[in-house]
């Protein structure tokens, strides 16, 4: 029996997208501010990436679905399309901007190669600078994204929950005793970075799309699990995990933290726990949602990068204001103006109704992310 569930626009998912970027954005903030709470900072960050990881593997996955659910299949090449209207322009200004600064010497750490490193979205492989480290997680999700709407155009809808589940597991497996064999030094952020290491954190958003889909006992079954646990006590376990787990336990840090992270978003969409109220009605999270790729972007070489000196442009709170300003003016001139062309590129049977109005809020992810430790 199919689920009845459907996947639409979920206005606190816009607003979790908004606290994921937030968190990264304070993570960078205090941990490069010469404090003693860099640990703490740099953990925080990294739930930031997190939290988009698993939030673009379900929503993603949700449009692919949905589209194979509707027309029979999934166009490859409207998928593409969507993709790079969504992820390009911003990107192409924004490395312009910083190809302009290293021309003047504004930014040294950048060779020449790495800007093709990084429109090539191989950043989480090759490249050395502070300045572009943070396009390590953009690279992730591209790579990902080249080979998942191939599984979900070719395996049978019946097994697809049940591969991925198993591919989500093997990951954990492989991450965790990699580490614990030491088959590379931890502390240069290979575990991290690699998509052979982290295609789990984006898979098990996946795994929580295609199980709302599976049936409606399955529906059952999560809405009860989402219910049993009180969501104050899952987000503080999850906020307790990352800042001390890995001092715990290296093998199982992200492991946790991604379990954790996808138990809080499934009770954001099968709960709405009234602690959490906020997320569903908070203008300015969703406003940072919709500005969150841009966000991203600028905030590494005003919040990250220190040398050489920008004087007041790199200091607290100028850094922060002008990151907001290059996001904003990012997101309105040239984000939100091409957002409309994807339209164009949207796969739906004939007699499928339209997508909601704001449904691109919902089903575009803004991939975020924080630099690797290796830099």
């Amino acid at each position: 029996m199919k689920s009845h569930f459907k996947f639409r626009h979920f206005p606190q998912l816009d607003s979790l997208r908004g606290l994921a970027v937030l968190l990264v954005v304070m993570g960078h903030v205090v941990e490069f501010s010469n404090t003693t709470l860099t640990g703490v900072a740099n953990a925080i960050a990294q739930l930031g990436v997190m939290l988009f990881f698993i939030l673009s593997g379900f929503l993603i996955t949700g449009l692919l679905y949905r589209e194979r659910i509707e027309t029979g299949q999934v166009s490859l090449v409207n998928f593409y399309a969507r993709r790079f209207l969504r992820l390009g322009p911003a990107l192409f200004l924004f490395l312009g901007v910083v190809s302009l600064l290293v021309v003047f010497k504004k930014i040294t750490d950048v060779p020449v190669y790495e800007i093709a490193v990084c429109l090539l979205y191989v950043r989480n492989i090759f490249g050395r600078s502070s300045s572009l480290a943070h396009i390590w997680s953009l690279s992730l999700e591209e790579q990902f994204y080249l080979l998942w709407p191939q599984v979900v155009k070719r395996v049978r809808l019946d097994r697809l929950l049940t591969a991925t589940v198993i591919l989500t597991m093997l990951m954990c497996i492989w991450r965790g005793a990699a580490i614990q064999l030491q088959l590379f030094d931890y502390n240069t952020g290979v575990f991290y970075i690699r998509p052979y290491f982290r295609f789990d954190s984006i898979l098990i958003g996946c795994c929580i799309s295609l199980a709302l889909a599976q049936s409606d006992m399955v529906l059952a079954r999560l809405a009860m699990l989402a219910k049993r646990v009180p969501a104050t006590a899952a987000w503080m376990i999850l906020l307790v995990w990352t800042i001390w787990g890995e001092g715990w336990s290296r093998p199982l840090y992200i492991t946790v933290q991604m379990l954790g992270g996808a138990f809080v978003l499934l009770q954001l969409i099968l709960h709405e726990p009234r602690s959490l109220s906020v997320l569903k009605a908070s203008a300015p999270l969703q406003y940072l949602g919709k500005i969150s790729y841009s966000l991203y972007l600028w905030q590494q070489v005003f919040l990250v990068t220190k040398y050489p000196d920008w004087g007041i442009l790199r200091a607290f709170p100028t850094n922060v204001l002008l990151t907001f300003a290059c996001a904003m003016a990012s997101y309105h001139l040239v984000e939100s103006p091409i957002l409309r062309l994807k339209r164009r590129f949207e796969s739906r049977a004939p007699s499928a109704p339209s997508p909601e109005p704001d449904a691109k809020h919902a089903w575009t992810m803004a991939p975020a992310g924080k630099e690797a430790a290796s830099g």
